[in-house]
């Protein structure tokens, strides 16, 4: 090895080495993220940022994602057709984010794409797809809903039955028509929707379920619509083996019982669990007007909590 005998100049090299690799590491990165500016250029009629914009609601580094979606929806109708062609997009975050823009927007043109997520099993969050039908509104879409009462995923379930109640009127015949057909567990949210909706059409089908594996729910419903019809099918379910039962009967009986009712009541303030000795005591002063004690669990005679107020 031949040396000439003089020190490397380290000291003198290593700030330049040292900015060099920090220019190196940064020509990988992707430029600063301009939103005012992209807005602005999307709000003047520029379609491509308005993608651009879209296509953000996938990037959650720095809450990216967050940001893009008040402007997104602040577009309103401009950015739809942006949205809608993200609707079969791979990428998850970007999906449910689309999907919530265009049922905020109420977008009616993209049901068809919603419905299909909808019924998209290999994605995860597709409940969203039913929130955004129940808020765009659009008739058509019940009959998916309603297929969706027996999804696998119970947060989809849920979001279904709670979009069909935003239909409020409209979502009762169908829900009506598909309940004797309905599995067990179908049926329970159809009952739940019927319940609260509180359309009178609802009465028969509900009091048919009286009979069937979702009694306590059909108990429940029947309180909620204050049919005076169902008061002898209430009575009759206070003698239910299952607590569960007794106690959605009394609460029932509350709100639309008569003397009839409140004589059934009466043998229930000894009833062995005190969730049901507490609603047949308030369901009671509901009836008659006059207050009315129970035996809580220390065994005191105590007044029901007015949950009323």
């Amino acid at each position: 090895m031949v040396t000439t005998g003089k020190r490397f100049p380290f000291r003198t090299v290593w700030p330049l080495l040292l900015l060099g690799l920090m220019l190196f590491a940064g020509c990988g990165q992707e430029p600063a993220l301009d939103l005012p500016a992209l807005e602005n250029a999307a709000r003047a009629g520029d379609a491509r940022a308005v993608s651009q914009l879209v296509s953000l609601l996938g990037r959650r580094e720095n809450g990216v994602n967050d940001r893009v979606y008040p402007v997104v929806v602040a577009l309103g109708r401009e950015a739809v057709p942006a949205l809608s062609g993200q609707l079969d997009t791979s990428d998850p975050v970007l999906r449910e984010y689309t999907i919530a823009a265009l049922g905020t927007l109420r977008a009616k043109e993209a049901v068809d794409g919603i419905r299909a997520t909808l019924k998209d099993r290999a994605f995860g969050r597709r409940y969203i797809a039913a929130w955004a039908l129940g808020q765009i509104g659009d008739p058509a879409t019940i009959p998916a809903l309603i297929e969706a009462l027996d999804d696998a995923n119970e947060t989809v379930r849920r979001y279904a039955t709670r979009a069909l109640i935003r239909f409020d009127r409209k979502a009762v015949p169908p829900l009506v028509q598909a309940l004797p057909a309905a599995t067990s567990r179908a049926a329970g949210y159809i009952i739940r929707a019927l319940g609260d909706i509180g359309d009178p059409r609802a009465v028969d089908s509900l009091l048919r379920a009286v009979d069937g594996p979702n009694r306590g729910l059909a108990f429940q419903a029947l309180g909620k619509l204050k049919e005076r019809r169902a008061e002898q099918a209430l009575i009759d379910g206070l003698n239910d083996s299952d607590w569960r039962t007794r106690m959605q009967a009394a609460m029932a009986l509350g709100p639309l019982g008569g003397p009839a009712a409140a004589e059934a009541l009466q043998p229930l303030l000894d009833d062995p669990e005190v969730v049901v000795r507490e609603w047949a005591a308030r369901s009671l002063e509901m009836i008659t007007g006059r207050h009315v004690r129970y035996r809580d669990a220390r065994g005191e005679l105590v007044m029901p909590y007015n949950i009323y107020h």
